[in-house]
């Protein structure tokens, strides 16, 4: 039994270094195992915290489109207002322009009868000018014809003036010379 007991121990050491063994490389695989893992973990943690950055950042893009969203909804709706009030402004100038027009075609009847009427002056004007000239010009000739006739005249009552002093001066010498014949008598 001295011998079979050694080689019992030895055969139990053996086996507890084959235990030891077995479970060495379990242990290997196990760690082999865990880190693959902690591995596999490490990288979906990282691609958990990739998707979540871009979900944020998704997020934040969401946000923000929605944001402009409203602004461009806000900016069409000032836009459709504006538009709105500018075309019934257009449509009131239109009116505005169809009346000015249309008053303006009364302006340019009215214009137009008027010159007309002042054409028809003009001419009446020209005819009565040429007439008054006519008339000047027959006045002035009945003037040199009366001119002449005062001046004939003045010469003939001069002449008469001259022809009474004449017989004066004779009808004097005339009762001198009886008045000195009656006292010579």
């Amino acid at each position: 039994m001295s011998k079979v007991l050694p080689n019992l121990v030895m055969v139990f050491a053996f086996l507890l270094c084959g235990l030891c063994l077995y479970q060495w490389n379990r242990e290997v695989a196990l760690h082999k195992d865990m880190a693959a893992m902690s591995d596999d973990l490490y990288k979906k943690k990282e691609s958990i915290q990739g998707l979540e950055l871009n979900l944020r950042r998704a997020s934040d893009e969401i946000a923000r489109l929605e944001q402009v969203r409203k602004d461009l909804i806000q900016t069409k709706m000032t836009n459709e207002a504006t538009i709105a009030s500018l075309t019934n402004e257009v449509e009131r100038l239109i009116r505005q322009k169809d009346a000015v027009t249309a008053q303006l075609e009364q302006y340019k009847k009215a214009l137009d009868t008027a010159n007309e009427s002042i054409v028809k002056q003009n001419e009446d004007i020209k005819r009565q000018n040429e007439m008054l000239q006519n008339l000047a010009r027959q006045r002035d000739e009945k003037i040199a014809e009366l001119a002449k006739v005062v001046e004939e005249y003045n010469k003939l009552v001069k002449d008469y003036n001259k022809l009474v002093e004449d017989v004066n001066r004779m009808n004097e010498q005339a009762a001198a010379a009886a008045a000195a014949a009656e006292k010579k008598k």
